[in-house]
């Protein structure tokens, strides 16, 4: 069943319109029609079963009515940021997107000393507008409650928040036969869930100068385990890790 998204909160009973956006997708390529029955989520992050009760070409407006109660919460129990050194496109791409499907609640590129990708001044928007649209459509493929948001930060230090769980995905540390922070901290997470961000580098991965300075701002560096994994494969790794303890350790 197709779920689409609204800004509005929903009411009971009531009868919305989806964004002209959606008209296409749902009418051309789905081929959905009157009564067809979909589910709708809010920006309040509920969703609801609803019922397709007017189609306008003319205007690409889609109306539908609520037809029950909300529908079972599938966002993580806390909020999960992933802060990744850019990569090349077709990486941040499918970051993005996989990041969505495992319950990513806001995904930041920033340009670290060896991004062999950089983002012009005047191409952030263009961007950002691209990915969002990937998160969207992940988003609603994955019955997600709400739109991951993707951010682009030119300086990761001064950016940082210093609230919550922040760490650092650094091998070094499993050299040094100290890879438990992770488990540590999800441990921690369990017992008082809040935000917990978790910050990878590029393709070559992140400096000894960067941790440093991370560190000096509290950023706790962890280990992913005794394989080196792929810039792409790690935010992943972390995000499964967190759902499967979060979610399946309950």
């Amino acid at each position: 069943m197709q779920l689409f998204f609204i800004d509005e909160q929903i009411n009971p009973d009531e009868v919305v319109t989806l964004a002209a956006s959606d008209f296409k997708h749902a009418v051309q390529v789905l081929r959905m029609k009157v009564d067809t029955k979909i589910q709708i989520a809010d920006g309040t992050a509920t969703a609801y079963p609803a019922k397709i009760i007017n189609i306008e070409p003319a205007t690409s407006t889609i109306e539908a009515v609520i037809t029950g109660e909300p529908l079972a919460d599938t966002e993580l129990p806390l909020a999960a940021e992933i802060i990744c050194g850019l990569p090349k496109r077709e990486k941040a791409d499918w970051i993005v997107q996989k990041a969505t499907e495992l319950g990513v609640t806001r995904i930041i590129f920033f340009a670290a000393d060896r991004s062999i990708m950089q983002w012009r001044a005047n191409q952030v928007d263009k961007k950002l507008t691209r990915l969002q649209q990937i998160a969207h459509d992940a988003a609603a493929q994955s019955h997600r409650r709400r739109v991951p948001e993707v951010v682009y930060w030119p300086k990761l230090k001064t950016a940082l928040p210093t609230t919550g769980f922040n760490l650092v995905a650094y091998e070094e540390v499993v050299k040094e036969h100290e890879d438990f922070g992770l488990v540590k901290a999800f441990k921690q997470l369990q017992t008082n869930p809040e935000t917990v961000r978790m910050i990878f580098g590029p393709e070559g991965g992140l400096t000894v100068s960067e941790v440093a300075q991370l560190q000096e701002v509290g950023v706790q560096p962890v280990g992913l385990g005794p394989r080196i994994l792929r810039t792409e494969t790690a935010p992943l790794y972390f995000l499964s890790s967190l759902s499967y303890t979060m979610e399946l350790l309950k």
